[in-house]
């Protein structure tokens, strides 16, 4: 492993890790607007600073992870071969979904916490349950665009040696979840910061290979002409 792989690598390393510590805490810790009550039980999720301190830690973890995750693209695209053009825009396009996402859900603790002038009050609950929308909005496109890099990496370990098939098998289940992106988008993020992080440290621990095709039939025999004896002249020695 050359130090110009082992760095992006590390990265794709500490993004997967980031990300799954992120979602894990928004997952747990995000207002239940649900309901006939879901304004009051947002209001006072807000007013709790302990529930604020989380949220505006979970943007920041998203956040870098994102432009970690930006640095470990290198190698994935280093080694997709002829694919490389699907998972570098697949793999911004979710980059940059996942930072919108991340601000989204975390301005309203963040302007709560250090905006002296913007008060938790019903009528600035309301929108909060409009970020928080927004927000879902904005990780269901993210796994949309990573559904992209995730099905260029799956033919990239069923017709190359580059990524083994274990990894890329996974990748094309992740892919096909996010197709239905309001009802799992909750759970593709998780998986993908697994795959992220699996990527990661698959790609610190062995060197890369080249993304070549690999044959679909045997070699042709080399073909060998054949000789003819020399000869024998027919006429009387002298």
């Amino acid at each position: 492993m050359t130090k110009r792989m082992y760095w992006p690598a590390a990265a794709g390393v500490g993004s997967g890790v980031m990300m799954l510590t992120g979602v894990i805490i928004l997952n747990s810790n995000i207002p239940d607007d649900s309901g006939s009550r879901g304004l009051a039980k947002t209001l006072t999720f807000y007013l709790k600073s302990s529930n604020l301190d989380l949220l505006e830690a979970t943007t920041l973890l998203l956040l870098a992870s994102s432009m970690l995750f930006l640095f470990f693209l290198g190698a994935l695209t280093g080694i997709a071969g002829k694919r490389s053009q699907l998972v570098l825009a697949g793999g911004i396009a979710f980059a940059v979904l996942m930072m919108a996402a991340a601000l989204i859900s975390g301005i309203f603790a963040i302007s709560a916490k250090y905006d002296d002038t913007f008060l938790v009050v019903a009528g600035t609950a309301l929108l909060a349950m409009l970020l928080i929308d927004l927000a879902y909005g904005a990780f269901i496109g993210a796994m949309a665009a990573a559904a992209v890099l995730l099905f260029a990496m799956w033919r990239v370990s069923r017709t190359t040696d580059a990524l083994p098939q274990w990894l890329g098998w996974p990748a094309l289940v992740i892919a096909l979840g996010s197709l239905a992106g309001p009802f799992t988008a909750w759970i593709t993020t998780l998986l993908m910061g697994v795959w992220i992080l699996a990527a990661g440290v698959l790609l610190t621990l062995r060197p890369p290979a080249a993304a070549a095709e690999r044959p679909t039939t045997a070699p042709a025999e080399p073909s060998v002409a054949p000789t003819e004896p020399p000869k024998v002249p027919s006429g009387p020695l002298t």
